[in-house]
């Protein structure tokens, strides 16, 4: 990592937790997500804390100053032995006393503290089980918020959602509350990533879509935030952008809010407002300045940054609760992540483009990837590297014994070539017989010139009518949800059961998961496409077909003796295209090989680690 808390918490001194740069470790393989259940005991506490933050103690009554004009100044009275004194306000938690080789459940070995202050500490530590790195965050049970930490943390642990930083575990031990969370080695924050310029265009647009698509998600499951800065979102090194602390830090530090919605969303269009200006609306915070005002009203980014993006600008300041052209402000997440999902999406430059970026001199290059955008001192120059090369001259002509031997060579060379040609014309003059070009003595060649060749037919998706899982070599695992497969919703599915090894399917005589599926009638199938549940080595798929088949669909193995195509994959999508299309009304879709899946994906539910996948939407590709 090249510094920032990619793995912490907020950096605040006074109340946060900073996690400093962590070291490189092996974080490859993906947690387990259990998280300890609550005790009964601990039930009504246990409450996520979110979008209604801690209480904030109310201060105490004001007691008249003795001796004023209204009130005479009382006698000073003796304390007797009967009369009970006044109690002590209760003292603060003492801060965390832990060091380095602690272990916590039996479990994570702390090994390094990369932050500390008087309310919380920061550790990167070992899964002894496991064996991966994770980071732990540790507070006094005593605190404010203990209890509001671990009901936000078994919250958090229950989103599946990639786009967070996923909460693994959270218990209390010896007066401590500890909340072990992902371990990323691989990312900067976007404090780190805003100190070297504005980022291009398509840069913001991810930034801002996976933002504002990962908190509607959170808003829709009832959690929020409200501490989104630029210490709490990471830029893995792939491009991808992560959060940290979801509903962690709201019962940390204990905001009130009256709409959690609302802030959330500002909170995005400020991350934006960043990405565009390298400026920050609320003052000079996170290594950059303040954004400008004029009239009492902030600056568009427009005004700051010559070429910046006008929709991605009007949608920023509609994020901050600005009304733009006519066009309200944004009040929750999910309108914020529709808005920019309806606009174009915007791509990066092509290879060796160079696009305009800041004033000269005026921030250094940042280049986390070998992908990166780059941005030159030297301004624009229509395709260079940002330096403008001199004209090159000519060379000078030969001269002297040796140019004049080269002078001669190239003219008897010259001579000898008008000698062949002559030679070669008047060798085939009059043969009397019309000579044809080779092209013409092709035989079924066109004399046409311009005859085109033929157009190939286009194509289209359609969804299957129905759908029945069937035996290949097993019975049936999860029949009554195949109707999910194409029901339109990609966050249902079908799903197979878990084998131990693999990823070839390969147990007590099962070879595969087969659905067949009816289209309704008889198409030119050419492929298959295939949301699946999870990802990682490897897929495999086989599309088989079954012409010439009634008006009854075959539920057996051997009625699909054409196979279309077959295709592996290690993503979420598979779309195989055979080489030639089969008329035929039934389908045969069969997978053969699983991934390894160790924690739940996107919605996709894995209860016991092993290799498994589940289809979310299934069409297959026809000649319109």
């Amino acid at each position: 990592m090249n510094g920032g808390s990619a793995n912490g918490d907020s950096a605040e001194t006074e109340v946060g937790a900073a996690d400093a740069t962590p070291v490189a470790d092996d974080a490859a393989e993906a947690p387990s997500g259990d998280v300890p259940a609550a005790a009964a005991n601990d039930a009504a506490e246990d409450e996520p804390a979110t979008h209604q933050r801690a209480k904030r103690t109310k201060p105490a009554a004001t007691t008249p100053r003795a001796g004023t004009p209204s009130e005479p100044e009382p006698a000073a009275q003796k304390t007797t032995g009967s009369e009970s004194a006044e109690p002590a306000p209760a003292a603060a938690p003492a801060p965390p006393r832990v060091s380095r080789g602690t272990r916590l459940a039996d479990r994570y070995r702390l090994e390094h503290r990369l932050s500390q202050n008087g309310r919380s500490e920061t550790w990167r530590a070992v899964d002894e089980k496991l064996r991966r790195a994770v980071g732990v965050h540790i507070v006094p049970a005593g605190g404010e918020h203990g209890r509001a930490v671990i009901a936000a943390a078994r919250a958090a642990a229950l989103m599946g959602d990639p786009r967070f930083v996923q909460v693994l575990d959270c218990a209390e031990q010896d007066g401590l509350i500890y909340v072990v969370k992902e371990w990323l080695p691989d990312a900067d924050n976007l404090t780190k990533v805003f100190e070297s310029a504005p980022l291009p265009p398509h840069e913001v647009y991810e930034l801002s879509r996976a933002i504002a698509q990962a908190m509607s998600v959170a808003h829709r499951a009832g959690l929020s935030h409200l501490r989104l800065t630029p210490e709490n979102v990471l830029r893995m090194h792939t491009g991808q952008y992560k959060i940290v602390g979801l509903a962690v830090e709201a019962a940390l530090y204990g905001h009130d809010t009256t709409d959690a919605a609302r802030d959330d969303t500002h909170a995005v269009g400020r991350l934006m407002y960043a990405a565009l200006t390298r400026r920050w609306v609320e003052g000079t915070e996170y290594g950059l300045q303040a954004a400008p005002f004029t009239g009492g009203r902030l600056c568009a980014p427009g005004q700051i940054r010559a070429g910046v993006d006008d929709t991605l600008a009007a949608l920023t300041m509609r994020a901050l609760g600005h009304e733009v052209k006519h066009e309200p402000a944004f009040g929750t997440p999910g309108e914020l992540s529709a808005a920019i999902g309806a606009i174009p999406e915007i791509h990066p430059p092509e290879q060796g483009e160079i696009v305009g970026g800041p004033e000269q001199d005026e921030y250094p290059v940042y280049t986390p990837t070998p992908t990166r955008t780059v941005y030159t001192s030297g301004g624009y120059n229509g395709g260079s590297n940002g330096t403008i090369r001199p004209p090159v001259a000519p060379p000078p002509p030969l001269g002297g014994r040796f140019g004049a031997a080269v002078k001669g060579a190239v003219a008897v060379l010259v001579v000898l070539a008008i000698v062949l040609v002559t030679w070669q014309v008047a060798s085939h003059a009059g043969d009397g017989e019309e000579k044809e070009g080779p092209l013409k003595r092709q035989s079924g060649a066109s004399n046409s010139p311009t005859e085109k060749p033929p157009t190939p037919p286009t194509t289209k998706e359609v969804p299957p009518k129905t759908g029945t899982e069937i035996s290949i070599g097993g019975a049936p695992t999860d029949a009554e949800n195949v109707v999910k497969t194409h029901d339109g919703k990609r966050e249902t599915y079908w799903q197979t059961n878990m084998m131990k090894d693999g990823p070839k399917v390969d147990y007590n005589g099962r070879t595969g998961y087969g659905i067949v599926y009816d289209l309704g009638e008889p198409m030119d199938v050419r492929g298959v496409n295939i949301a699946l549940g999870a990802g990682g080595p490897t897929t495999t798929i086989t599309l088989k077909a079954a012409p010439g088949a009634g008006s009854t669909m075959p539920t057996n193995q051997d009625a699909y003796k054409v196979t279309i195509g077959s295709k592996s994959t290690d993503g979420t999508q598979l779309n195989m295209t055979g080489d030639n299309p089969t008329k035929t009304r039934y389908v045969l879709v069969l997978m053969t090989a699983m991934p390894k899946v160790l924690q739940d994906v996107d919605g996709y539910h894995i209860y016991t680690p092993g290799h498994q996948n589940a289809w979310r939407e299934v069409t297959f590709t026809v000649n319109d």
